[in-house]
């Protein structure tokens, strides 16, 4: 396992070996913004019923288990291996589960929304919207297309699904963006010469201000969140 606290781009790989950086706890913290506001990471729920309240926006990644998110509003959300769940702020209700549950998370200032955004079997969700060729290419044509879950009314607290085809193109992080690797096989180097190679479930953050390039050698997906 690779865990890498304390890069520019906090990381860990495979996310699925978590538990041996964080033995007999529920949750590991891979980045905590200084205020609190803004937290990646990894957690896990044990089988049974327990409440469930979101005070900020929570983007969850379902890697391992079974269960059910049953909202006070009467909507239910049943969860297993590749669901992502985008649950808005205010979000209350309990979670029931069946087999013990993971998944890798982001927090942040949100806004609330009467139905919760779903996604399921991301590794096969589908069709992709085409969006673009990467405008900041080095070298080759990385073509990008995605599924857009979620995204506030001013822009901001957008989630989804991005792909990008090969190619080495110039990165430059305009928001803090939570990262799940899911496919393929890329090499981000910052700007400070640190070379953080990625592979399929690679769990990242990337904070606002990271600069460097991109290589894209087998095209990527990954579920995201950016605030």
């Amino acid at each position: 396992m690779r865990y890498a606290a304390t890069s520019s781009a906090p990381h860990i790989h495979p996310a699925a070996q978590w538990r041996h950086a964080a033995p007999n706890l529920d949750k590991l913290v891979l980045y905590m913004s200084c205020d609190g506001a803004v937290e990646v990471g990894i957690r896990g729920w044990q089988p049974g019923k327990a409440s469930f309240h979101s005070q900020r926006d929570i983007f969850c990644f379902f890697s391992t288990g079974r269960g059910v998110f049953l909202r006070d509003t009467g909507e239910s959300i049943p969860v297993v291996p590749g669901t992502a769940v985008h649950f808005k702020q205010g979000w209350r209700g309990v979670v029931e589960v069946g087999e013990p549950l993971e998944a890798s998370y982001m927090t942040c200032d949100g806004g609330s929304a009467d139905q919760t955004p779903v996604l399921r079997d991301v590794l096969a969700a589908g069709p992709l919207r085409d969006w673009g060729a990467t405008p900041t290419m080095i070298a080759g044509t990385s073509q990008m297309a995605g599924i857009l879950l979620s995204r506030e009314p001013n822009g901001r607290v957008e989630s989804g699904i991005w792909t990008c085809t090969p190619g080495i193109w110039q990165c430059e992080v305009t928001s803090d963006e939570y990262c799940h690797f899911l496919e393929g096989s890329c090499t981000y180097t910052h700007e400070s010469g640190e070379h953080i190679d990625i592979e399929p479930d690679t769990l990242a953050f990337f904070p606002r201000g990271w600069k460097g390039p991109c290589e894209v050698r087998r095209t990527m997906r990954k579920v995201y969140m950016i605030r």
